[in-house]
């Protein structure tokens, strides 16, 4: 009887470590292991309301149909034990993907300066037309990173045709036009003017009714 229960107690502690055994090699895997956690911020961000803006967006996205897990690296040291692969998203997103492989199974979007990188089922092809308008390139910093973050898994949702509400963080207002842009091409060919005519949408309206 007491080698049985020493049997039990150390199947019990095995499964109990197996996530963090799982989730070994760089933060994002440490934070990300447990199955209520969809977010990881880089560990320059100063601010906390960044990763709750971005907890709150892979709620809405997961509560739409599309669930995901964000994983924001803002440098060499966001990858612990991995440095050789910073500036290469896809292949860390690859990495990370297969560290949780065995307790996340759904897509996994990671954002850094040089660009987006996809694991899980969304379809490559569909990703790269979805993103295709949102450059995080253009404000590394851990609030450009956010933003970036946020518009591209609300133009990953809308290509998947899905609804989610507008963000309510200070980039809410850039990010709503690049999913129409990645859903919508047809109607904006009509207009030809791109994300710039998208974001002066109301002024054409304006014009219109002071002509009658």
């Amino acid at each position: 009887m007491i080698v049985l229960r020493r049997v039990v107690l150390g199947l019990i502690l095995a499964l109990a470590l197996a996530p963090q055994a799982l989730a070994d090699g760089d933060p994002a895997s440490d934070i990300l292991a447990p199955g209520d956690t969809r977010v990881y911020m880089t560990l320059a961000a100063k601010d906390s309301s960044l990763e709750k803006q971005l907890v709150k967006t892979t709620q809405q996205v997961t509560d739409a149909g599309l669930p995901i897990k964000v994983a924001v690296i803002g440098n060499k040291t966001d990858l612990g034990a991995v440095p050789q692969l910073w500036a290469k998203p896809q292949t860390y997103a690859r990495f990370l993907g297969s560290e949780l492989r065995f307790i996340y199974k759904d897509t996994l979007l990671v954002v850094m300066p040089q660009g987006f990188g996809i694991n899980g089922p969304y379809g490559q092809p569909k990703a790269v037309a979805a993103l295709a308008g949102i450059d995080p390139r253009k404000d590394p910093s851990p609030e450009g990173l956010t933003a970036s973050a946020d518009a591209a898994m609300r133009a990953l949702a809308k290509a998947d045709g899905l609804n989610v509400g507008s963000s309510s963080g200070g980039g809410g207002s850039s990010s709503l036009p690049l999913p129409l842009i990645a859903a919508g091409v047809m109607v904006l060919a009509g207009i030809g003017g791109g994300i710039l005519v998208l974001r002066s949408d109301g002024k054409p309206k304006k014009k219109a009714r002071s002509g009658r």
